[in-house]
């Protein structure tokens, strides 16, 4: 047999473990210790840009996350065209050849240094259309980044062989020089270049140890049956991530045109901050439900078993930390970022609510993906983002905390439709999603009425860190007991993994 990375007959590539070959369940095994790694690489790489971030909060302005908020919704729409999709469709393939990858690589590699001479060309247009001058400094250096992303197969390859624990420590290397750098440009007063130079190097550094830790180089040049090839998975793929990109940055678009630099950054925090518990488990569990749903994607009852037991867990995990910085923003705010964000309490509680069914939500994807159903996802994620568009646009009337309501009607009301589209994909009803969730949900608002009651039941004032840490004990209290008491066996679960992360 060749060796990983290397050609085999016809053309084929040894990848190491395909992604399905568990003839004895030793799958399973590697799932549940890549989920642990991965998750651990997200704990520590979200860690990370929270406490970078308590610093940047004083060292930097609202108007500075503001403009680098602006031009991110430009470069990150273009991130998604320069890669198309095809890293996931190298996954997704049974067995791709030497072609298929030097395929990826060299669309990944041309197209980086398309996209980034493109967006320093529109620079002076991204500018106007903002009304921030600066910004015709800050696109184009953002934009280099797109040159120094040239690692998509290699993380392809990381996944296929269920390497997670070298990918993990690709994330976390590479985001600990990332932010190291950004508060380095911060302190020596780069202002809001400080938030593109971190990234750059972040970038950078990924891609260097990725080829590193993957000894592959490409072979051949473009391929057109390749790429016809890949295309048919990645093209739903790239369709399903464009209007799920705006429709998930469409209010930073609206809110950087028609409100300005510091409104944006306000609610950039705030979303930023309700965001990291909700990609906290989900980011890290995508990268093995996928592969590994794929691996069982013919058979629909064991995908089914897999996939409600990991939303078991993501809702038990992810709803009370949304739900409890909703009931403690008022002191939780001010402690972490100072006197300059007081203005984002309101709309951090909001946007915690709306990402509760979002926590459930996004797991959907898995689903369509693992299925080779992408072009579904892409009309399905197309509708949901045109409503969502929609109620932005008419939020947009009352500022930024119209903007934040319109996000959550968005979530409750499309959220649980999409979830029916998708489990239909599999044979899975809406209600045994619901009564996968509805458990860890229900104690979790439980929760937050109490924690968010007490000040007032012991009349003292939230704003006080001692006041804060009594309501995060007393909440951690009542949702653990709680949870133990309706669901003793997803508890039981919930202590499993949790106890297993800490062990490692």
């Amino acid at each position: 047999m060749p060796a990983p990375g290397a050609a085999g007959p016809g053309g084929e590539v040894s990848t190491g473990p395909v992604v399905g070959a568990d003839a004895q369940g030793s799958m399973t095994g590697k799932v549940v210790r890549g989920a642990g790694w991965s998750g651990a690489a997200r704990m520590a790489t979200q860690g990370l840009q929270f406490l970078v971030g308590l610093v940047l909060a004083r060292l930097l302005l609202p108007e500075d996350f503001g403009l680098l908020a602006s031009v991110y919704v430009i470069t990150g729409f273009a991130v998604m065209f320069f890669e198309m999709g095809l890293g996931a469709a190298l996954v997704h393939l049974p067995r791709p050849t030497e072609r298929d990858m030097s395929t990826v690589f060299w669309v990944n590699a041309l197209g980086g240094v398309v996209f980034a001479a493109l967006v320093a060309a529109a620079a002076p247009l991204i500018a106007d259309f903002y009304g921030q001058p600066q910004l015709r400094g800050i696109a184009p250096l953002v934009a280099l980044s797109f040159t120094l992303a040239v690692g998509v197969v290699h993380n392809a390859l990381l996944q296929r062989r269920l390497q997670f624990r070298t990918a993990a420590t690709i994330e976390v290397s590479s985001a600990l020089l990332g932010h190291a750098t950004t508060l380095v440009a911060a302190l020596l007063g780069a202002g809001a270049l400080a938030l593109a130079y971190g990234p750059l190097v972040a970038s950078g550094s990924a891609s260097v140890m990725s080829w590193c830790a993957v000894r592959w180089w490409p072979r051949h040049f473009v391929s057109a049956d390749s790429f016809r090839r890949l295309w048919g998975f990645s093209s739903g793929m790239l369709g399903s991530n464009v209007v799920t990109y705006w429709g998930r940055n469409a209010d930073n678009l609206l809110i950087g045109r028609f409100l300005g630099a510091t409104p944006l950054g306000l609610y950039n925090r705030a979303y930023n901050l309700m965001l990291l518990p909700v990609t906290q488990l989900n980011g890290a569990l995508q990268r093995v439900m996928f592969p590994a749903l794929a691996a069982m994607q013919s058979d629909h009852a064991r995908v089914r078993r897999a996939y409600l037991r990991a939303v078991g867990l993501v809702g038990a995990l992810t709803i009370p930390f949304l739900v409890g910085i909703a009931a403690v923003a008022d002191g939780l705010v001010p402690l972490l970022w100072g006197p300059n964000w007081e203005a984002t309490v309101p709309l951090l509680q909001v946007l915690c609510i709306a990402g509760v069914p979002q926590c459930v939500g996004t797991t959907m994807g898995w689903i369509f993906q693992s299925q080779g159903r992408t072009r579904t996802m892409f009309l399905v994620q197309s509708a949901s983002a045109g409503v969502g568009v929609v109620a932005m646009v008419v939020g947009l009337n009352w500022g930024i905390t119209g903007v934040a309501w319109a996000v959550l009607v968005h979530a409750w009301v499309m959220g649980p439709v999409s979830l029916r589209i998708a489990g239909g994909v599999i044979g899975l009803g809406l209600p045994a999603l619901l009564r996968q969730a509805w458990r860890s949900t229900a104690v979790a608002f439980l929760m937050g009425v109490l924690v968010w009651s007490l000040p007032l039941l012991l009349g003292v004032d939230r704003g006080s860190p001692w006041v804060l840490l009594v309501q995060v004990l007393a909440g951690v209290a009542v949702y653990v007991a709680g949870l133990r008491l309706v669901s003793p066996e997803l508890f039981s679960e919930v202590g499993r993994l949790v106890g297993g992360r800490l062990r490692r």
